[in-house]
């Protein structure tokens, strides 16, 4: 499952973007098709969350792709060397299967992509924080996943958001990051020394930032307040 998570990240990064080859001004991505679904204009690339976790714009989000599946394999690693490791919970293994599956959904079935996008962090972050025993080493790279999945289903909700309400994308957006920063601020409180989750985070705000710089600054001054938010909380909780 771990194995088919990563895989599935990676093609997902490497989809052929047509939009993006014309050089045009937006993109096919989920949210882009949802939007036709129900007779809206799409959104621009950078206020689109969804379409820029899936599809990487700049070298910062391809290097947080890159270190999420580099991160799969570190936890397999880890594990095959404790010897008598539990097995992996159950909800781990649904959140990564949903973290697989929703963004191949969102042509087909968009709504149960986002749920299932919504889904995938809470299993992960679940099994994190009652897992009884962790083996040596592996609960880093496990959280690094789970932050990136949390960054991944509060995109989708910025849509589903974007799309009941019929507010503009650049609300939505801010709406979406202010969720993030709290909601990933909590988990990392609940986590502890686990800073590998806030550190996906704010990766993926810096991102967005630098993607987003060029069209609209008030995304781009809201990342960089979630970024110093999540920052405030990587120090408390280590010191």
């Amino acid at each position: 499952m771990i194995a088919g998570f990563a895989v599935s990240c990676l093609l997902v990064a490497l989809r052929p973007d047509l939009m993006r080859l014309t050089d045009m001004a937006v993109r096919p991505t989920l949210l882009d098709d949802y939007a036709y679904l129900a007779a809206q204009s799409p959104l621009r690339a950078e206020d689109d969350l969804v379409g820029i976790i899936q599809n990487p714009p700049n070298i910062a989000l391809w290097g947080l792709v890159a270190t999420v599946i580099a991160s799969c394999a570190a936890y397999l690693f880890f594990r095959s060397r404790v010897r008598f490791a539990p097995p992996i919970q159950l909800a781990a293994m649904l959140g990564l299967l949903a973290g697989a599956i929703w963004p191949w959904l969102g042509t087909v079935r968009p709504e149960a992509a986002l749920v299932l996008a919504a889904l995938a962090p809470v299993g992960v972050v679940g099994a994190l924080l009652y897992e009884p025993r962790p083996p040596d080493h592996s609960h880093w790279p496990m959280g690094l996943i789970a932050g990136w999945l949390t960054v991944s289903g509060i995109g989708a909700a910025t849509a589903l958001v974007f799309m009941k309400l019929n507010v503009s994308s650049e609300l939505a957006s801010l709406v979406g990051l202010l969720a993030l920063s709290l909601i990933g601020a909590q988990v990392q409180f609940s986590m502890g020394k686990n800073v590998s989750y806030a550190v996906a985070i704010i990766w993926a705000m810096l991102g967005i930032a630098a993607a987003s710089m060029s069209l609209s600054m008030t995304v781009s001054t809201a990342c960089v307040l979630g970024i110093a938010t999540m920052a405030v909380v990587v120090v408390r909780v280590t010191t």
